[in-house]
C-alpha cells in the first residue's frame, strides 16, 4: 500500500472502531431509560462518537472521489429520513430507511455508503436517543451494498433478491441484538399488527418482538436493494451523467445492465444489439 492509501484505511478502521465503541455504550443499563439524546452524558457521548466516525469516513474519501460525490451521503441520508418518516406510522412491515444508503453505496462505494448510514443515524438521533443504537445496521448495509456492487452482483434480478435476503438476515440479527442488549426490558414494539400476530401465536411478547424484527428486516432489505437498483437503472440520462464518472463507470453499467449515459445514440444501439441473442436462420 502507498502512504496515500494507508492513511485512508486507518481512518476507516478508526471510524468503525468508534462506531462499535458507541454501540457498546448503548448496552449499558442506563441507556434504555433515556429518551432525549442530550439529557444524558451517555447518550450525548454516543452521538458525538458517531458524528466523529462519520466525519472520518468522509475525510478518508477526500481527493479519491469527485467533490460533488462527497455530498451524496447527505442526500442519501435525507432520502432515508424522508422515507422512514413516511412509513414509521404505517403498518407496512418495512421501513425503507436505508434506500438512500443503498443508492449512495452503489454510486460511491462502501465507505461513503457507511458514511450515509452514520449520517442518517446522527441526524435522526439529534433529539431521540433510540435511533443511535441501530448505527451498526446502517454501517453494515452501506458496506455490504457497496462491496456487492463492486463485484457486479446487481447485474441480475435474481442476484439482487438473493443479496437482499442475505443482508436482511444479517441486519435482522443485528437489530435483534440491539433490541435485547440496548433496550433490555422495554424494547420498542415497532409494527404493532405484526407483533400482535406473532404474540398471539407464540404467547411470548419478547419472542414476538424478535420475530417481527427479523421478518421486517428481511422484507425491507430485499425491497430496498431492488428499489435502489431500479432507480439507478431507469434514471434519466441527463441525471445519470452527473454521478456516472470514471471511478464508478464500470460499476454503474453492471446495475441491471444499465446503458452508458455518456454514450451517443449509435453506441447505445450497438450495445443493445450485442446484448441480444443471435437469430436462428431457417
Amino acid at each position: 500500500m502507498t502512504r496515500d492509501t494507508t492513511w485512508r484505511y486507518v481512518l476507516v478502521v478508526v471510524a468503525v472502531a468508534l462506531s462499535l465503541a458507541a454501540w457498546f455504550c448503548t448496552v449499558l443499563g442506563v441507556y434504555s431509560t433515556v429518551n432525549v439524546t442530550f439529557e444524558s452524558y451517555l447518550t450525548a457521548s454516543v452521538w458525538v462518537l458517531l458524528l466523529v466516525a462519520a466525519v472520518l469516513l468522509y475525510t478518508s474519501q477526500y481527493g479519491l472521489v469527485p467533490n460533488c460525490i462527497l455530498l451524496y451521503p447527505i442526500f442519501g441520508a435525507s432520502i432515508n429520513l424522508l422515507l422512514g418518516s413516511l412509513t414509521v406510522r404505517s403498518q407496512v412491515p418495512m421501513f425503507f430507511d436505508t434506500v438512500g444508503t443503498a443508492i449512495v453505496a452503489i454510486i460511491a462505494g462502501p465507505v461513503l455508503g457507511m458514511a450515509t448510514g452514520l449520517t442518517t443515524t446522527v441526524w435522526g438521533g439529534v433529539y431521540f436517543a433510540y435511533d443511535l443504537a441501530f448505527a451498526p445496521v446502517g454501517i453494515f448495509i452501506g458496506a455490504a451494498v457497496g462491496i456487492l456492487a463492486r463485484r457486479g452482483v446487481f447485474n441480475k434480478l435474481s442476484w439482487i433478491i438473493f443479496s437482499g435476503l442475505g443482508m436482511g438476515i444479517g441486519s435482522g440479527v443485528m437489530s435483534v441484538y440491539v433490541l435485547i442488549f440496548s433496550f433490555n426490558g422495554r424494547p420498542r414494539k415497532g409494527l404493532q399488527n405484526l407483533t400482535k400476530f406473532y404474540e398471539m401465536i407464540f404467547q411470548d411478547e419478547r419472542l414476538a418482538i424478535i420475530l417481527q424484527g427479523l421478518t421486517s428486516d428481511i422484507l425491507d432489505k430485499v425491497f430496498t436493494v431492488l428499489i435502489a437498483c431500479l432507480v439507478l437503472r431507469f434514471m434519466p440520462k441527463a441525471i445519470a451523467r452527473h454521478y456516472t464518472v470514471t471511478f464508478n463507470h464500470e460499476v454503474m453499467r453492471k446495475v441491471l445492465h444499465a446503458p452508458d449515459p455518456h454514450a451517443g445514440p449509435d453506441t447505445l444501439r450497438s450495445q443493445r444489439n450485442s446484448a441480444r441473442p443471435p437469430r436462428r436462420l431457417g
